[in-house]
């Protein structure tokens, strides 16, 4: 490998190492699973931070009477 092909590569040479920057290589059956729990993740998520919200305006509101 010539080094101007490492310039437009994954590739970087440090310490007169060659390291290899590429991502890591993922299946589409493991990267479809991994972002169906992150859907699922983030909606919990969103569900919490509403249920709070909502916590909050109720006490504000109870505290105003």
């Amino acid at each position: 490998m010539m080094y101007k092909d490492l310039m437009n590569s994954d590739y970087t040479i440090k310490n007169g190492r060659l390291i290899n920057n590429a991502p890591p290589l993922e299946m589409g059956i493991s990267k479809a699973a991994r972002l169906r729990r992150d859907v699922r993740r983030s909606r919990k998520i969103a569900k919490i931070a509403d249920g709070i919200e909502m916590a909050e305006m109720r006490k504000n509101i109870k505290n105003m009477f």
